[in-house]
């Protein structure tokens, strides 16, 4: 397990299994979403996936949509206040052979369904897998709670499973 993920292991945010899943998904080029409240500890976790794409995979850190158009394996994509959050969320997953790393929080509200679903209708997406991390706070402690794979399937329903 990379070292960047391993410290949220010690630091008892999540769990060696949770951490281990991160992991693996990343090395198969597949989407993250970190999810919840700034103060859930989503943003320091977000920097540390990213920073786990960036040692071994080309990428970009998205500012528009314009950095889209690069020829990356990942697109590494912060809370943007200056564009369509969502937009540019949809449109990284219709780009076939890359994944992303992001965030969905109360300032970027984000409908994950509804732009599997819109790259679905554009025959965009399919199969494409994006893990969803849940953090919350316990007893005013940050943790990673749940983790749910989801991808669009060839006939446009949602597929879900929770770790």
């Amino acid at each position: 397990m990379n070292a960047m993920i391993n410290k949220f292991v010690t630091s008892n945010f999540m769990s060696e299994e949770q951490g281990q899943y991160i992991d693996d998904a990343i090395m198969r080029k597949e989407s993250v979403v970190v999810s919840g409240h700034r103060s859930a500890g989503i943003r320091p976790l977000m920097a540390s996936l990213m920073a786990v794409a960036k040692s071994q995979f080309t990428n970009v850190q998205v500012k528009d949509f314009s950095d889209l158009e690069k020829d990356v394996e990942f697109f590494l994509i912060p809370g943007l206040d200056n564009v369509d959050f969502e937009k540019i969320i949809g449109d990284a997953i219709g780009i076939p052979n890359t994944a992303f790393i992001s965030l969905k929080e109360p300032e970027h509200p984000i409908s994950l369904m509804k732009v599997l679903k819109s790259n679905f209708k554009l025959g965009k997406g399919i199969n494409k897998k994006i893990h969803t991390l849940e953090c919350t706070k316990v007893d005013g402690v940050p943790i990673l709670d749940k983790i749910t794979e989801m991808h669009i399937d060839e006939n446009g329903k949602v597929i879900k499973t929770d770790l």
